[in-house]
């Protein structure tokens, strides 16, 4: 004897299609929230600003190569690029403080004022923070600003350029 709840029942059906239907809503919707961004507690000594290359310079430096030789340099600069021209992080003119239109961003790349193969160097500002509690330094970044390599007429690197700067906190 099948009671009302066999496999032929159209409740059957239809409960599977419901419970299918929750089972998305449940998957598809973001249970966490995003924490808001504030300054972790703990002694505050100030800001720092320091640039960092974020390629090896010197062939012949072993140690600069193996200090870079975990850093994905290019997906690391491609994401950055993404999230500017994707509207999530606004760029800044490095001179004068102005925000920098992605119109320009891309023209300065298309027509070769840089590539992103050279961008070399990173200047970083940062919020440095003692916690007491959890005896860890703490680095904020404030702003990183990204430049690509310089040549001279003769191939060899001058110096430094900046595309634009980040801000991420004030």
């Amino acid at each position: 004897m099948r009671g009302r709840w066999g496999k032929d029942s159209p409740l059957t059906g239809t409960i599977l299609r419901y419970c299918i239907f929750i089972g998305t809503i449940f998957l598809t919707t973001d249970c966490h929230q995003t924490p808001p961004k504030e300054l972790p507690s703990g002694e505050l000594f100030g800001k720092i600003i320091y640039d960092t290359f974020i390629i090896n310079r010197d062939s012949t430096d072993s140690w600069g190569e193996e200090c870079l030789s975990r850093f994905n340099r290019k997906a690391f600069v491609d994401q950055i690029f993404d999230e500017v021209f994707d509207g999530k992080i606004i760029s800044y003119d490095y001179f004068t403080g102005e925000k920098l239109p992605l119109k320009q961003i891309r023209k300065m790349e298309s027509e070769g004022e840089f590539s992103r193969k050279n961008i070399s160097k990173i200047q970083f500002e940062e919020r440095w923070i003692w916690d007491k509690k959890r005896v860890e330094l703490i680095k904020q970044v404030v702003s990183m600003t990204i430049a690509y390599e310089v040549y001279d007429n003769t191939g060899k690197p001058r110096g430094q350029k900046p595309v634009f700067k980040l801000i991420f906190s004030k």
